[in-house]
Formats: C-alpha cells, structure tokens, sequence
C-alpha cells in the first residue's frame, strides 16, 4: 500500500509532513541519510526497536536512505505507534493524527516555514568519539596538520581521490589544517563513504559546522593540501561496518583510529599475525570489550564476524581455532588471530588451517606447557597438572616408606594418602565432567543461537514476504479498479458508437432523397434549357423579322416625306394658281 499511496494520501492533506521532511532535507535532495531520520524519528520518544521496524517497512528495499514517499511512510506509522494503532503497512490508510516529536523546533500546522538553521549532521555522540581521537592525535593550537590526519583517512583504505575530496570538504577554513569541528565533519563523511554513501561535491549546509556556517558563507575555494601519495589499500579489506546506515563507533569500524593503547612492541617475538595489523585489531579488542574484562564473547564480536561474508561453519572453525582454551570467549591476542585468519580468507582467499602451528600459538601462551585435548588446549589442563603434583605431593611424603614405627598411625597415615589419591581422582573427574557439561552447554547454546538466528532471519523473510503481498494485492485491486473503469469507458464509447451509426443511417438517407431531388431537378432544368432554346431561336426570328419592320418602317417614312413634299409643292402651285 505504502508503493502505491501519494504523497498527499500519506499527509492526509496535512502540511505538518512537509514541514517535517523540509527539516530533515532542507536542501530538498529527495533524499534522507539515515543519520539525519534516526536523529529526527528518535524525538518520536518510541522504542529503538518500534523505530527499527518503522525503518524497515519505510525502506523495504534496504537502499540505506529514505526518499520523500519513504519519509512519509515513517512519519506515518510514527503516528499509528503514538495512536496505538498497529506499526503495519495496512495502517497506513487509517485516519490518525500527525505525528508528534519532543523537539521544540517541531513544526506546527499554522507554522510551516523550514528552519533557517538545519541541525548539524554529526550527532553528539559521534562528536564525543571524534573528538578524543582529535585529542589523540596531539593538535597543535587546536589544530591538526595534514600530516597529522593522513594516517587516520588513509587507514580507512578508501580511495586516494575520495580521501582528497573528504579533505577539501573538512578544511572549511582553507587554511591548510583541520579543528575540532572540521575533523569531526572529515570522520563522518569517511564512515559515509564506508557506508558506500557518495561524497557530495559541495558540502551540504547539514554537515557545515555551526561555528562555521557564517564564516562558511563568504570563504573562498583554494586548493587543498595533497595527501601524501600511498599505494593503494587491498579491495577487499575487511570492515566492520553496521546495516541500515548506521554509525557505529570510531574503533569499532577497525580501521581508522591512530590511538594505539597497546604497543605493537610487545609482540616481539615471531607470530603469523603482521605487526602492522595488530595494533587496528586491539582497537576493535578495546571497543568490543565492553565490560573491561579483557575477553570478548561470541556474542560481542558476533556482528563482527558475520559481516565479513564467511560461512557460519568457516566462522565456527576459526573461533575453535582462536579460542585455544576452549573458554568461549577470546583474549585480546587470540581475537587478533581469528581476524587474521578472517582478514586471510577475505583478502587472499587463504583456508584457515585445520590446527594451529607453532608460529600461529599467541605468543603470550608459549611458554605455559598445558595439556591438550585433540590439538587444542583445555581449560582444566591447568587444575589436571595441578592435581598430578598433589598426588605426587602426597606419595613422597606419606607413602614414601618412612613409617613412625606405630601401625596404627601408619595405617590411618596410609589411609589419609589413599584418600587424598580418590579425592583427587575424584575432583579430577568432577572437572572433566563440569567441561564436558559446559562444552555441551556451549554448543546447545550455540545451537539455540543458530536456531533463533534463523527464526529471525524466516520473521524478517516472512515480513518482507506478507509486505510484498500487501503490495501485489493493492496493486492488483488497482489494476482491478482500473479494468472497471475502462469496462465503464467501453460501454459509453459502444454507446456513442451506436448513436453515430443510427446518425450514419439517417445521413445516407437524406443523400439519397437528395441525389433523388437533384436528379428532378437536373431533368426539369434540361426541359427549362430546351424551352429556352426555342424562346431563344423565336426571339431571334422575331428579331430579324423587326429589323425588316423597321427597314420597310424607314423606307415607308421616306416615301412618305417625299410624297408630302410632292403635295407641298402641289399645294404651292394651288396656291399660286388661285392668286
């Protein structure tokens, strides 16, 4: 439902949405890191866990970042947690209010203005952890060089060209070192781009550090100091990076802290891990090692392991190979051990071996003879060779043969050795038996964790799977709703259709009634025209016989004059005849 619901249909037509997401992409990218949504969907005040499930179904693709439906999608179900309605996809439709979150500068519906002032990316607890390794690295001023910083960018292992953008980013200044602030904006787009987040070209507003965001306005470009030039670092070097995007601890990627609390000096003798490994592995030992116990439990170091690809029995087989006490849990040189044989089978492609040999013995476990069982020492080796040297203890000095000469105290003397031989036969036993049952006791656990490992991993299948369904059946109720509607068109164009051949009809109809009278009046027009040409011929008859009229008229008006001239003339003599 989430794939197919607008951006106004999530919103319910609320402007409390787009004022939240203008404050988490002030820039309007599109795009959400999961730094800026964890740093806002926390203030919601809903469990990690709520929150986590809220990322999933907002980001079912596992891209690592949210777009602005996405976003939409959290703040929504954010709303349905707070509502107490169900944290599903199928309650993205119900009509709940807008979310609410702690944080003051929270938009409201009569407010929707961005803020002018974006919230600084790198979150407080990164800032911590960033600025002890800034203190580490002895500024000078309250400034690191570039030579200082290289060995923390260039053990990160990303590229030459990446550490360089990173680094003309960080110097805000341009002047050539970094401060606390812009060492902390240079760490955390190092763990983006450990996280395969693109470098921006321009530092976003975002990661601009507030005491440099008015500075930042008015500085000028320059050319940033090279990083000295370094062969590149293997492809497939190992990191311990977290899913989802987020940020784990500067140590615990195990790579780029330069504090070495641990000396490599004191692996002076000669061990199969390399030197300039060991120091990045006790890095990872101190971080993971959070109760300061100096062992690190499977469960510690489970996310570690597991990120490196391996298979679960490859990974199983190089604990065994680590946990030389069979103790379940590793010290600080044997966790170095098992991320060599780890490092070794990702980089080069190289098996662990199936037993350990002399070299590969944690050098601060050589000189202790122990008794081994199947090529591995046990943790009762110790009390075993303790528990030989009571017995011989005892012979030598009971049952040796110096007798006080009273039998009775000699008999009870030799009682006493053959108790205290039972006795530790005994406790031996009694330690042979705890082992087996805590071996047993690990491996059931261990088994139960697989078990629930994959219970969980069949959920996360099983809630992508009835998400995808949710998905397919509303796509197919669409599809659905869109097959009526063109049913609906159809019908009124076979109508319309219907309408225009009956108009069709009524048109050829009328062209013929037409032709019909056209073909009348064609005959009658014939007729006219041959009437005309008689009228016309008569006329012309007619004509000619007026123009032999008038030449007799004009020849009769001559005759005339001169027959009244002649009876002028006439009258003129009688005239003249009667004077």
């Amino acid at each position: 439902m989430a794939a197919l619901a607008s951006l106004t249909q999530l919103s319910s037509g609320s402007p409390v949405y787009e004022s939240f997401y203008r404050q988490v992409d002030p820039e309007n990218t599109g795009r959400v890191g999961p730094t800026e949504a964890a740093l806002f969907l926390k203030k919601s005040g809903l469990p990690d866990a709520t929150l986590g499930k809220i990322w999933d179904l907002a980001d079912p693709d596992g891209k690592g970042f949210l777009d602005k439906q996405g976003f939409f999608v959290a703040l929504r179900l954010v709303a349905c947690a707070q509502s107490g309605q169900e944290v599903s996809l199928g309650s993205l439709s119900l009509n709940i209010p807008p979310p609410k979150f702690k944080d003051t500068s929270s938009p409201s519906l009569s407010s929707t203005a961005p803020p002018s002032e974006p919230l600084w990316a790198v979150r407080p607890e990164e800032k911590g952890t960033f600025d002890g390794i800034f203190e580490s690295l002895a500024p000078a001023n309250g400034l690191l060089s570039g030579d200082k910083v290289k060995p923390v960018l260039i053990n990160s292992k990303l590229p030459l060209d990446v550490l360089g953008k990173v680094w003309d980013l960080s110097d805000i200044d341009k002047d050539g070192h970094l401060d606390r602030d812009e060492f902390a904006v240079a760490m955390h787009l190092v763990y983006r781009a450990l996280e395969k987040e693109a470098v921006p070209s321009v530092l976003p507003s975002s990661l601009i550090p507030p005491s440099k965001r008015k500075k930042a306005l008015g500085s000028i470009p320059a050319a940033p100091p090279a990083l000295p030039a370094s062969p590149p670092p293997p492809k497939d070097s190992l990191r311990s990076t977290p899913s989802h995007g987020s940020m784990s601890s500067l140590n615990s990627a195990g790579s780029l802290s330069p504090k070495h609390t641990l000396k490599s000096a004191q692996y002076a003798v000669n061990w199969v891990v390399p030197v300039p490994d060991r120091g990045r592995y006790d890095d990872i030992f101190l971080k993971t090692d959070a109760d300061l116990d100096g062992f690190v439990s499977g469960q510690e170091v489970k996310d570690i392991f597991m990120h490196s690809g391996l298979p679960h029995n490859l990974l199983a087989h190089i604990w065994a190979l680590a946990d030389t006490r069979q103790m379940g849990k590793l010290t600080r040189e044997q966790f170095a051990l098992a991320m060599h044989f780890i490092q070794q089978k990702v980089s080069k492609g190289v098996d662990p071996p199936q037993a350990l040999s002399s070299d590969m013995i944690p050098p601060s476990e050589r000189g202790t003879p122990v008794p081994s069982l199947s090529g591995y020492i046990t943790p009762v080796g110790s009390e075993i060779a303790a528990l030989s040297e009571m017995r011989r203890d005892s012979s030598s000095s009971v049952g040796s043969g110096e007798f006080t000469g009273i039998k009775e105290l000699d008999d009870i003397s030799q009682e006493i050795a053959q108790l205290q031989s039972t006795l530790a036969f005994t406790h031996w036993n009694a330690l042979r038996e705890k082992y087996t049952l805590e071996q047993d006791i690990r491996e059931t656990e261990e088994a139960i964790r697989h078990k629930s490992s994959e219970v969980q991993e069949m959920q996360s299948d099983l809630d992508r799977e009835t998400a995808s369904l949710a998905e397919l059946e509303a796509q197919k109720q669409d599809a659905q709703d869109r097959l009526d509607e063109m049913d609906q068109q159809k019908a009124k164009l076979e109508d319309m259709l219907n309408e225009v051949r009956t108009k069709c009809q009524e048109e050829s109809q009328m062209i013929s009634s037409l032709q019909n009278q056209i073909q009348s009046q064609e005959s009658d027009l014939q007729s006219q025209e041959e009437e005309l040409s008689r009228a016309r011929a008569d006329l012309g008859r007619l004509q000619h016989e007026e123009q032999q009229l008038e030449q007799s008229l004009t020849a009769g008006k001559i005759q005339l004059e001169t027959i009244i001239k002649s009876l002028k003339a006439t009258q003129d003599e009688i005239n003249q005849a009667h004077c």
